[in-house]
């Protein structure tokens, strides 16, 4: 399996109905929100499940060190932080900030 996101930093926000955000007032969402100032959408994806180690499952506990995220389409990201969170099938959206080192683009 491989995937452009491997070995790159990526930034993964979870979009769940069941978390606390969809409830926050937009004043409280903004100071959330603010931490991400100049970041870009860059991708919308559906988690299909994790691998630990070899061990496979079909729903999402969020992350946890070396834990791969398995989206739908087959590519994966690995954890580098622990954060519980449980849903099945939910939608990740993946930021990255655009950055340029002499004539070149990149987004990290």
């Amino acid at each position: 399996m491989t995937s452009k996101y491997v070995n790159v930093l990526i930034l993964i926000v979870i979009i769940l109905l069941q978390t606390k955000m969809i409830n926050l007032a937009y004043a409280d969402l903004a100071d959330e929100l603010e931490n991400y100032v100049g970041y870009t959408i860059v991708d919308s994806k559906t988690i299909d499940g994790y691998r630990d180690g070899s061990e496979e499952h079909d729903d999402f506990e969020g992350c946890d060190y070396d834990r791969k995220i398995i989206f739908s389409d087959g590519s994966y990201l690995v954890c580098a932080e622990y954060n519980y969170t449980y849903a099945y099938r939910p939608t990740a959206i993946i930021l990255g900030k655009r950055i340029s080192i002499g004539n070149k683009r990149f987004t990290d």
